[in-house]
């Protein structure tokens, strides 16, 4: 299994090219990468088949937001209760993507959606899995689709600061860094999972091509900022779904 979370990435290594297709674009200084992955070729990719659309620009400018928000737009229903849940431990900088995202959700009711939001924290602390808790609060809220929000390792350093990925295929917490966790689904959830990583972190052979610097994890100096733009945007992406349509 391929424990970098970007499928872009993956694609560009693939020599078959059966089984899944990209689509490439730019809007408003925004670089679009729109990969689709059939089950027939997930064993190959490492990843569950669907959908994953990668975003590559400044998390701060004003078109990342809007561009955001259409494309969570593609992986999630037309309308519903959304239930955002923020991944990760919100004490490790470059891990706490996902609680800094959801601290920014107004919680309520819209025209297409209504939102609410919880961070997960980590089993380590609360002694209950993330996966359980979603489940647990998915079914008391009555949610029509989840978004999982995580950290995710990257194979390019440059994509750190630079990147986001959204998918309808959910996630597992901690797979970059080959924890072994509770897939977070549309099969273990019982309702349709969307997935939103921005890469933090990238092995050091990655950097070093030396293979024995596999087992250590890197980042950039400025992964403070980093993580807090990429928070802001998501939030504010998410946010917009209630007021938008």
């Amino acid at each position: 299994m391929n424990l970098c979370g970007l499928a872009a990435e993956a694609a560009e290594f693939q020599e078959d090219k059966s089984g899944f297709r990209v689509i490439k674009r730019e809007i408003s200084g925004v670089g679009i990468t729109d990969v689709r992955i059939t089950p027939q070729a997930e064993r190959r990719f490492g990843r569950a088949a669907g959908r994953y659309i990668t975003l590559e620009g400044d998390p701060a400018s004003e078109a990342m937001a809007g561009i955001l928000r259409r494309a969570v737009e593609q992986v999630i229903p037309a309308r519903g209760r959304i239930f955002a849940a923020g991944l990760g431990n919100p004490d490790i900088t470059q891990d706490s993507f996902g609680a800094l995202s959801v601290r920014g959700i107004a919680a309520g009711k819209g025209r297409r959606y209504s939102l609410a939001a919880i961070e997960t924290d980590v089993a380590a602390r609360t002694g209950i899995t993330a996966a359980k808790l979603i489940r647990a609060a998915a079914r008391e809220l009555r949610a029509d689709c989840i978004i999982a929000v995580d950290a995710l390792a990257c194979d390019d350093p440059r994509r750190i600061g630079r990147t986001i990925q959204i998918s309808d295929t959910g996630l597992v917490p901690g797979s970059g860094m080959a924890a072994d966790s509770e897939e977070i689904c549309a099969q273990t959830a019982g309702v349709p999972v969307a997935a939103i990583g921005v890469p933090t972190v990238v092995r050091l052979s990655s950097i070093t091509s030396r293979r024995a610097d596999g087992k250590y994890m890197v980042t950039a100096a400025d992964i403070d900022a980093v993580v807090r733009l990429w928070a802001d945007a998501v939030s504010a992406a998410l946010n917009s779904l209630r007021f938008h349509g």
